[in-house]
């Protein structure tokens, strides 16, 4: 579920959100576009989640045998939902997402296109307004935030139906504008979830198979940037395969390629984690992570792994430093590739609390820990504990002070 504008970045000019200032004060109409093969038994859930926000609905069926079709047929007619559904054969995930943008195109009363998958569902915050969200619509596609696990990704998945984009890409394929400079933004209010229990998800050889497609693809490929991109989510899908020394050598490989540096700091990142599995040595590991800090320093997880890293490793003088590098680094807002929140919420301040304590540096440590302490939602057990470095830090800085007196 990577598949993302990311081809004509050079091009795309932000300005603001859907709730920007907007001189149309007709709501827009969305339409629904998906492809989907057997996946009658999470259609529904998609379906009904997207249900407050969509006018109509264009499903593509690439072959379904266990009655998708039938059960997306009744949800619209029960729901009072207009839509349609049409069977075209598979050729590959380019293909056939492009031939359901075309399908969708020639209903020209709509206005946008969200494209999601059978296993994600939206969700939407509790006071958001979709009246002014739809109406408030003006840019030429919007990233959504997709929360997957840990993990929050931005991916345009939602775009104007008039322009004529395509999907690029045999697999993890990506949207591509047609040339023209597009206009886009963040969505706020509203979110997609990823479930992973599509019918391709539970096939157990999933990666494997992937891994063997882009393999053959990368033998022929000449686009630059289409072989910096299989290149990534081959290391991708041989790390989801388990066998992290093909995930590693082509998560290397990818950092050479260029283009995304989005794509180049998550190889490094990846790689630099794989390493640590892999027994390499510590000076090739910190070497790797800083260098995905060097790639895209508004970038703060490998900062947070060299720190951890270093703390594990008793090397509380230098992780203290590369933490304090990483503590004001704020979460991306923009088009960053799969930002691990937690990071950015306490992660990278707890390292700093526990490093700083150890490397000496008490008032920092008591400090790190305070703050935290103000923080909502900490994962269970983390109060409790940053309490206990906080009262540990009391101490030294106690003793220090009663030493001075002496």
């Amino acid at each position: 579920m990577a598949w993302g504008l990311i081809r004509q970045e050079a091009k795309l000019k932000r300005q603001g959100t859907p709730f920007g200032n907007s001189s149309e004060p007709k709501a827009k109409t969305v339409g629904l576009c998906m492809i989907v093969k057997n996946e009658a038994h999470c259609i529904k859930r998609c379906l009904a989640s997207v249900k407050p926000l969509v006018d109509f609905v264009l499903v593509v069926d690439t072959g379904s045998t266990d009655g998708t079709q039938d059960v997306i047929r009744a949800f619209l007619e029960e729901n009072s939902i207009k839509g349609v559904v049409i069977d075209e054969p598979w050729r590959d995930f380019a293909w056939n997402r492009t031939f359901a943008l075309t399908e969708l195109r020639k209903y020209t009363e709509i206005d946008y296109c969200l494209m999601i998958d059978a296993d994600e569902a939206l969700e939407f915050d509790e006071n958001v307004d979709l009246t002014a969200f739809k109406k408030a619509l003006s840019h030429d596609f919007y990233q959504l935030p997709t929360f997957n696990g840990g993990i929050i990704n931005l991916r345009p998945l939602l775009f104007r139906n008039n322009i004529n984009f395509k999907y690029r890409g045999v697999l993890h394929e990506f949207l591509e504008s047609p040339g023209k400079h597009c206009t886009w933004g963040v969505i706020r209010g509203l979110h997609n979830r990823t479930f992973y229990d599509s019918a391709r998800n539970k096939n157990p050889q999933k990666y494997l198979h992937d891994a063997e497609l882009l393999e053959r693809t990368l033998k022929s490929e000449q686009d630059p940037f289409l072989i910096s991109r299989y290149t990534f989510y081959l290391a991708q899908s041989y790390r989801s395969a388990g066998d992290k020394a093909k995930s590693l050598t082509n998560y290397l490989k990818r950092a050479e390629l260029g283009f995304w540096e989005q794509e180049v700091f998550i190889a490094l990142l990846s790689a630099g984690r794989l390493m640590e599995d892999l027994g390499h040595s510590e000076a090739d590991i910190l070497a790797t992570y800083l260098r995905a800090f060097n790639v895209c320093p508004t970038r703060a997880e490998s900062l947070h792994a060299a720190a951890r890293y270093c703390r594990v490793n008793n090397k509380f003088h230098q992780g203290y430093m590369i933490a304090r590098q990483g503590i004001d680094i704020k979460k991306p807002e923009g088009a960053a590739l799969f930002v691990e929140p937690s990071v950015y919420t306490y992660g990278m301040l707890d390292e700093y609390a526990v490093l700083a304590y150890w490397a000496g540096h008490y008032p920092e440590s008591l400090e790190a820990s305070e703050k935290l302490l103000q923080l909502k939602d900490l994962p269970a057990g983390y109060p409790e504990r940053i309490e206990l470095n906080a009262k540990f830090a009391r101490e030294k800085i106690q003793e220090a002070n009663l030493l001075q007196k002496a």
